[in-house]
């Protein structure tokens, strides 16, 4: 019995220990990003950034920003559903308890009425205005809760102040960057040498990133008066300022580009939950003020309206994609002891510049060298014009504030470039082309040079095939000079070739008349085929001589009928015999031993034998038979 347990406790164990821990450890809060020591920069946390990883639907953040100890953590869980000992930290000290930023390691599901389904990502941050910080701290805080939010909810204690709008100075900068629907089409304006932006190019007038809707959340709201709405209205609205305050213009340029970052401004209240606010974790909802229950539901309801996929340059980011972007914001954050909205633009605005770059790369990459120079123009006009046209439409900012307008011309600097080495690739492998095709057109009219039974209609057509081959492969800056050097080669060895062409013929009628006086002496013992060897042979040699007052014997009209003949029948459209002459001359010597064993042994016997036959009486197995009786 005791071994039976014991069995059964060890199977136990195994299951819980293979059990896939993402199923325990992802409903929790996970970081993304922390503080370094001394609060002054950001650093990654790659467990927080997984678990964003597993996320493969489109993905909605949910992210919370405000001072510290406004209950941004607790209204996290209360939307979550979870309490305060599985949730987010609560703290009840003077001290922030969250530090950086933190996820919730379960995403909600949420299917919108069009039927999208969508994971919703709860973000809690660290609150601003505490102790022990940069100001910069709290900038980089804000810029990146703006950035990667698709519902951005800005908790305030009991009410909108002006501090609060000058807080978001550092976020609206940024957002005029990102989110502004009017920079595409502001490129004309500055930038005069531009005469269309990259936007009117690719048709379309979008920005980068999609505006965020923006939830400004009031706690303990117990107020009177104008409505919630009312007074962020009142409150986002430019003041008058006849005196041109520098702070009051500050204020209302903020006011204004608010506007863009959020072009879905909402407000909400909640009443506070009880007065104790202490023992908030421990207090189960029916000791909760009812109207706050109430609220809360309603406010969850209301982030479900608001929420919508994290959308980028025109495509909702799943996980993987806001982890991505969430690492490029943090670098480009801490790339300067004290950030600037042009700096982190200009920091994306070159990520942007080396994509277009290496787009461009691939498409020049994409002509096969060696190419002709004008068809690689042409595709590095046109892969130019498409670089420029994205990098307008997709840039961070206006030229002047995000450092676009240098950019673009360092765009425009690099791809020149780039085509520049793209043309000397081009020479080097139009010259190796063109080389190697000329130098085989070479060895080729130099091994007709050596061909046993030489033919100008051969000479002639195996040039016309390789030219034929060498323009159509030879192509690019090194074709004109490749060209001269072949014409100049094959005037050089058709001029060689006709030297030396009737000079083979006649030294090989020369051979053949010999070959016929041997064989007709010794091997055919025919007089007369000798005979005829042997006046040939001699008006051979006695004939050219004859020419002493010039020309030559290659230009007599027999000798241009024996050309002729020997054309047709050495190269011809069904016969070369070039190719063939060394099986049609054994097959020749065979042919005529054959003959000769036939005529002198084997013809004799067989004629013998059928003589033999025919003389032979015929031999009957039997008397003859009376058919009569």
């Amino acid at each position: 019995m005791k071994t039976v347990l014991a069995v059964a406790f060890l199977l136990l164990l195994f299951a819980v220990t293979s059990a896939d821990p993402t199923e325990t450890t992802l409903r929790r809060p996970l970081p993304i990003v922390h503080p370094v020591e001394g609060h002054t920069r950001l650093q990654l946390d790659q467990e927080g950034l997984a678990a964003l990883r597993r996320i493969t639907a489109p993905v909605v953040p949910v992210v919370v920003i405000g001072p510290y100890r406004s209950g941004k953590s607790f209204l996290l869980n209360q939307l979550l559903g979870v309490g305060c000992d599985e949730g987010f930290g609560v703290g009840h000290t003077r001290s922030t308890q969250t530090k950086g930023v933190w996820i919730w390691g379960e995403p909600a599901s949420l299917r919108t009425p069009a039927g999208q389904d969508l994971s919703v990502v709860y973000i809690d941050t660290e609150g601003f205005e505490s102790t022990g910080k940069a100001d910069a701290y709290d900038d980089r805080i804000f810029a990146l809760s703006a950035l990667i939010s698709s519902l951005l909810i800005y908790n305030l204690p009991e009410a909108i102040r002006e501090s609060d709008i000058q807080k978001l100075s550092f976020a609206v900068d940024l957002a005029e960057g990102f989110y502004s629907q009017a920079q595409a089409s502001s490129n004309s304006h500055t930038q005069p040498d531009i005469p269309i932006s990259g936007a009117q190019i690719l048709g379309t007038e979008k920005a980068p990133m999609d505006a965020a809707n923006m939830l400004w959340l009031i706690q303990r709201d117990f107020l009177e008066g104008a409505s919630l709405q009312a007074m962020l209205a009142q409150a986002l609205s430019p003041v008058d300022n006849p005196a041109k305050d520098r702070d009051i213009e500050q204020v209302n340029r903020i006011r204004q580009s608010l506007q863009v970052m959020a072009a879905n401004s909402s407000t909400f209240g909640l009443r506070q939950p009880h007065l104790q606010r202490t023992r908030l974790c421990e207090l189960p909802d029916s000791e909760l003020d009812p109207g706050y229950v109430r609220q809360r539901g309603q406010l969850q309801d209301l982030v479900h309206r608001l929420a919508k996929p994290k959308v980028v340059n025109g495509a909702a980011l799943n996980g993987t994609g806001l982890a991505k972007l969430i690492e490029q914001m943090v670098t480009a954050l801490n790339a300067r002891d004290i950030p600037t909205a042009g700096s982190i633009l200009e920091h994306f605005n070159k990520e942007l510049m080396y994509k277009v770059q290496e787009e461009h790369e691939r498409k020049l990459a994409a002509v096969p060298l060696p190419a002709d120079e004008d068809a690689l123009q042409r595709s590095h006009d046109s892969a130019v014009l498409q670089a420029l046209a994205r990098f307008d439409a997709e840039k961070f900012g206006n030229m002047g504030q995000s450092g676009a307008g240098p950019l673009r011309e360092s765009l425009s600097a690099l791809l020149a470039k780039q085509l520049e080495t793209r043309v000397t690739a081009n020479r080097l492998a139009s010259s190796e082309a063109c080389n190697r095709l000329e130098q085989e057109c070479e060895d080729g009219l130099e091994r007709e040079q050596k061909v046993h039974l030489p033919s100008t209609s051969r000479f002639a057509a195996h040039y016309q095939r390789c030219r034929a081959k060498f323009d159509a492969s030879c192509i690019g800056p090194a074709r004109p000079d490749q060209v001269g050097r072949l014409d100049k080669a094959w005037k050089r060895e058709e001029r060689r070739f006709r030297q030396d062409y009737n000079d083979k013929l006649f030294n090989g009628l020369i051979l053949v008349l010999l070959v016929d006086i041997v064989v007709s002496r010794f091997l055919l013992r025919s007089n007369l085929l000798e005979s005829i060897g042997w006046i040939l042979f001699i008006f051979l040699q006695v004939y050219p001589k004859l020419y002493l007052s010039g020309g030559s014997m290659y230009e007599s009209y027999w000798w241009q009928l024996l050309v002729q003949g020997w054309e047709m029948l050495v190269y011809n459209p069904i016969l070369d015999l070039e190719q063939t002459w060394q099986v049609l001359i054994p097959t020749a010597v065979l042919a005529y031993i054959f003959w000769k064993c036939w005529k002198k042994y084997l013809k004799p016997r067989w004629t013998k034998r059928k003589a033999r036959s025919k003389t032979l009486p015929l031999h009957h197995a039997g008397p003859p038979r009376d058919l009569d009786v």
